[in-house]
């Protein structure tokens, strides 16, 4: 029998071999959930960065204090986000004791109207067009919900009005609803709402970001409202996961450890404002919330800066309003032009021209190879990029095609369409009106033929006596 310190020692060698295996495995995992492979067959779509309203600010509100206050005193300080909020909210603690409620839920109630601003331009639309977003499509309104839940964090359960709280997190059915309701794609696996991800920016340095909080509202751990329900889509997903666990051929996949939305120019940093001379350190994220600054510095000089909120007269929050020609928060980005659109729209509709012109290259595809839609999503198209500015795959087309050249263009087009058309379907019925007349009269001289042969094998090539050879009667002379 063993000695029992022979026993302890295997003992601890196992338990040190299981621990040893077990970091190898959780270190495997973490490279693992670093690792994304790449999904060829599917098309980006909002996969931007960061790829979630507001993400980038859940570690700095983590580490900030808050305190609680009720949804009835802090409700009628709130604008964009009153319609959002349907809880005792928590609010950044003031810096001093001269901090009105009342400041304190504006400054959070702008911030939230500068993240959902910002997010909506970085998918390429105009967020002017949203400045009441409960009255807006899903997608707008998951945007919406998320930065305002981000910005005002749900109270801790049983916490007093005035009591310390701590920042709760926006819960991972907000998140999903967002993902579901925008159809984020990036074609990894890069798109979740729980994460911790980990990135080094020095040699001894490092930063953490983490994601949602593992629940769906609403619940008192999280901060959010319910996640919808599947429906159809739960059937998809098991369709999906079936084709998933089938065995196929084994071949290397193309694996990056950066996710795709992660390799995307970050849209904060893309857009904000340095003042000349500055370093971007001392970046802005809005030019218009310098007072101070030279109005032809403001919007790149390509614009002027509206008042967010105009039935508001305390709340001053501006955001650039671009010309014509000019998009993006800054006023950075030109547009592409309706007109140009419009006449590749016109004559060169059939082959897709004004949808790759657009940057819808599936769209584009189609109609070169249908021909216009067979002509259908051709008159489609040019009604509609030529009666208003519709989006391109970035944005809205410039205004500069004139209400009165679209009417003359279209109509002008269409009638000549109508004279050409015209023209050959009555030549076409001439030419086959003519055709049946020939037929006919060939048929009458076979006929005439058919029943001079009896005669003509009687009588011989001349006839029948009396009869010229052309059938016609001859009177005889004396």
């Amino acid at each position: 029998m063993a000695p029992r310190w022979a026993a302890s020692i295997m003992l601890a060698a196992m338990v040190g071999t299981a621990t040893a295996a077990n970091m190898t495995f959780m270190s495997a995992v973490g490279a693992i959930r670093e690792a994304y492979t790449t999904n060829a067959i599917c098309g980006k779509k909002n996969c931007i960065n960061p790829i979630f309203p507001g993400m980038e600010d859940l570690h700095r509100l983590q580490q900030s204090k808050f305190i609680t206050s009720s949804l009835s005193k802090a409700s009628p300080h709130m604008g964009f986000c009153r319609n959002a909020i349907t809880y005792d909210p928590a609010l950044p603690m003031p810096a001093g004791s001269g901090t009105s409620v009342k400041a304190l839920v504006q400054r959070q109630d702008n911030a939230a109207s500068t993240m959902f601003y910002y997010h909506v331009t970085g998918l390429g639309l105009e967020a002017w067009d949203y400045q009441k977003p409960e009255y807006a499509d899903d997608c707008i309104k998951s945007i919406w919900r998320m930065t305002c839940f981000t910005y005002f964090p749900r109270a801790e359960v049983g916490s007093k009005d005035g009591a310390f709280s701590s920042y709760i997190r926006p819960c991972k059915s907000s998140c999903q609803n967002y993902i579901r309701s925008c159809n984020v794609e990036c074609c990894d696996e890069s798109v979740q709402c729980v994460f911790s991800h980990t990135k080094s920016i020095s040699a001894t340095q490092s930063v953490t970001t983490e994601g949602y909080i593992p629940h769906d509202g609403p619940s008192s751990m999280c901060t959010g409202a319910a996640k919808r329900s599947f429906g159809a889509l739960f059937w998809v997903l098991v369709v999906v996961m079936m084709a998933l666990s089938l065995q196929g051929c084994d071949y290397d996949i193309p694996v990056h450890n950066v996710g795709n939305w992660r390799g995307q120019t970050d849209y904060l940093i893309k857009h904000e404002f340095i003042t000349p001379g500055g370093s971007a350190r001392n970046a802005n994220l809005n030019s218009c919330s310098l007072p101070h600054l030279s109005q032809t510095l403001q919007c790149s000089g390509r614009g002027v800066c509206k008042q967010w909120a105009p039935t508001s007269i305390d709340n001053q929050l501006s955001f650039c309003e671009c010309d014509r020609d000019w998009a993006d928060p800054e006023c950075r980005t030109r547009r592409k032009s309706q007109a140009v659109a419009y006449l590749l729209s016109v004559f060169f509709g059939f082959l897709g021209a004004d949808q790759f012109y657009l940057g819808f290259a599936s769209a584009g595809f189609l109609k070169l190879f249908s021909l216009g839609g067979f002509g259908i999503l051709w008159v489609i198209d040019v009604v509609k990029i030529g009666s208003a500015p519709v989006y391109s795959n970035h944005y809205r087309l410039a205004a500069d095609l004139p209400h009165y050249f679209f009417v003359l263009i279209t109509t002008f087009v269409a009638i000549t369409l109508g004279f050409v058309i015209a023209y050959f379907v009555t030549i076409n019925f001439r030419n086959q009106k003519r055709r049946q007349a020939l037929l006919m009269q060939l048929d009458e001289d076979n006929r005439q033929k058919e029943a001079m042969k009896p005669y003509a094998a009687a009588y011989g090539t001349t006839g029948m006596p009396g009869m010229n050879p052309f059938g016609a009667a001859s009177m005889k002379m004396p």
